[in-house]
């Protein structure tokens, strides 16, 4: 009972109204018509009657319809009256309901309106929270990527730095080993040099190249006596001459010219009786006998 009360007491209100409305109009229909009424007469009442009179009162009368018809034509009017304000009220209930369904309908649509704005909001949040998600895991990923990628270059580069570390600690081990051989190289060929040069090879190596570029001199006709010029003279282990220069010297041009050239002709130079003699660049005493 509740339940339907609930459900339609907004029909039920209107039934109660109508009833109410349509009591008022029969109500105040009776008003009209009683208002209408002609005033009572008295039952009794003393006249003077003239016998004429009664004799014509005796006799039938015409009844009088003209009153009866407009009562009849009254209680019409108020009949229809009734019927048109009954009308009008359930016309104005009718309007009322069918306004108040439009407005239930309208609510019902602006209802499902917001539900369906509500869905669509709960559907883009849900959307958005999962392409959210989707890019934080996209980018969890990346970043897992670049870290193992990161850790694996290190790792690459870790490696390469203990290779050249290796190599540097190998070649700088080979390259003092190198040194040391050198330097025992050196001292040995220095040591030997040395020997070599008190048993007076040396001189005797001086000798030797200083008496083919002799040989090999064409004395020019300004060549005077007492000449004596200081020769460099840069050779290849073979003794093939690639540089002559004239420093001092006490003769002309054609004195130096023929110098160059006759050392130049020398070539190859003797080699040395102890290759630790050899010399690369020579100083050379040009001083040929008289």
């Amino acid at each position: 009972m509740l339940e339907f009360l609930r459900n339609y007491w907004e029909y039920l209100i209107g039934a109660a109204a109508l009833h109410v409305l349509f009591a008022g109009i029969f109500a105040l229909g009776l008003l009209t018509f009683t208002w209408r009424q002609p005033p009572p007469t008295l039952a009794i009442q003393a006249v003077l009657v003239d016998p004429s009179v009664l004799d014509r009162a005796a006799r039938p009368q015409p009844r009088d319809r003209t009153q009866e018809r407009e009562q009849e034509r009254q209680r019409q009017e108020a009949e229809q009256r009734k019927q048109q304000e009954r009308r009008e009220a359930e016309q104005r209930v009718e309007q009322q309901r069918q306004q108040e369904q439009k407005q239930r309908e309208a609510e019902q649509q602006q209802r499902q309106a917001e539900e369906q704005q509500l869905r669509e909001k709960q559907e883009a949040e849900h959307k958005a929270q999962v392409e959210a998600e989707r890019k934080a895991q996209v980018e969890a990923e990346r970043q897992r990527k670049a870290e193992a990628e990161r850790q694996r270059v290190a790792e690459i580069e870790r490696k390469q730095k203990e290779e050249a570390e290796r190599r540097k600690a190998a070649d700088d081990a080979r390259d003092k080993q190198q040194r040391e051989s050198d330097l025992r190289k050196q001292l040995e060929e220095e040591e030997g040099r040395t020997q070599a040069e008190s048993a007076g090879l040396l001189n005797q190596y001086i000798a030797l190249i200083e008496q083919k570029v002799v040989r090999n001199w064409n004395r020019p006709p300004s060549a005077r006596a007492g000449l004596e010029c200081s020769v460099r003279v840069t050779q290849t282990p073979d003794g093939t001459v690639l540089k002559v220069q004239i420093d001092q010297c006490n003769g002309d041009e054609a004195v130096r010219q023929s110098i160059e050239a006759a050392v130049m002709r020398a070539s190859p130079l003797p080699p040395p009786p102890d290759p630790r003699l050899f010399e690369r660049n020579l100083v050379l005493i040009f001083k040929p006998e008289e």
